[in-house]
C-alpha cells in the first residue's frame, strides 16, 4: 500500500515533460526490440535464400539456355519453310502443339529519322520532355525563386536514434572530458 501511494506521488511530482520522455523511451524500447528481431529473421532469411540460388541457378539459367536456343531453332525453321507449312491457313497442327503465323504491319526504325522530323517541322512525332532541376533552383536566391511561382521554406522533419552500448560508452567518456 504504501509502495504504490509512493510510486503515485513521484508520478505527480514528474513533469510533462518527464512523462513524455519516459513514453518515449518505451517506443524506443519497442522499435529497438523490433529492428533487432527484423534484422535477425532478415539475416536468417538471406542466408536461406542465397543457399538455394547456390543450389538451384545453374541448373535454371542451364534450362533457360537451352529453352531460347530451342525456341530460336523453332523460329528459323518455321520461317524457312512458311509457305510449306502454312499452305492455306495462319495455323500449323502438329502432335504437340502447333504454330501460329502472325502478320503485323509495324514500321521499320530506321537511322535518321529523327533528325529528317525536325528538318520538316514534324514535331507532333518528336517527344521532348521537360522537367525542374531542382538541385538548381536549391542554389537560387530568393527573389529568383519568387518570380518563378517557388519559395524556399522551412520544414521541420523529426527524427530519431536510438542508442547503443558504443554510444553509451562514447557519451560517457566525453562527460567525463567535460568535467
Amino acid at each position: 500500500m504504501k509502495a504504490s501511494a509512493a510510486r503515485a506521488k513521484k508520478e505527480q511530482a514528474l513533469t510533462k515533460r518527464d512523462r513524455l520522455i519516459m513514453e518515449i523511451d518505451e517506443l524506443f524500447a519497442k522499435i529497438k526490440a523490433e529492428k533487432k528481431a527484423l534484422e535477425k529473421l532478415e539475416t536468417s532469411y538471406q542466408k536461406q535464400l542465397e543457399k538455394l540460388q547456390a543450389k538451384y541457378y545453374p541448373q535454371i539459367e542451364a534450362h533457360k539456355q537451352a529453352l531460347r536456343k530451342y525456341e530460336e531453332e523453332l523460329e528459323k525453321l518455321a520461317t524457312r519453310y512458311a509457305a510449306d507449312l502454312f499452305e492455306d491457313s495462319d495455323l500449323c497442327e502438329t502432335r504437340l502443339g502447333r504454330l501460329i503465323k502472325q502478320i503485323k504491319i509495324a514500321v521499320r526504325k530506321a537511322r535518321g529519322v529523327l533528325e529528317k522530323l525536325e528538318k520538316l517541322g514534324w514535331t507532333e512525332a518528336i517527344i521532348i520532355e521537360k522537367k525542374v532541376n531542382w538541385a538548381v533552383l536549391e542554389q537560387w536566391p530568393d527573389e529568383k525563386l519568387i518570380a518563378c511561382g517557388t519559395e524556399r521554406v522551412r520544414k521541420v522533419k523529426i527524427i530519431y536514434e536510438l542508442k547503443t552500448k558504443q554510444n553509451k560508452k562514447e557519451e560517457g567518456s566525453d562527460e567525463a572530458k567535460a568535467d
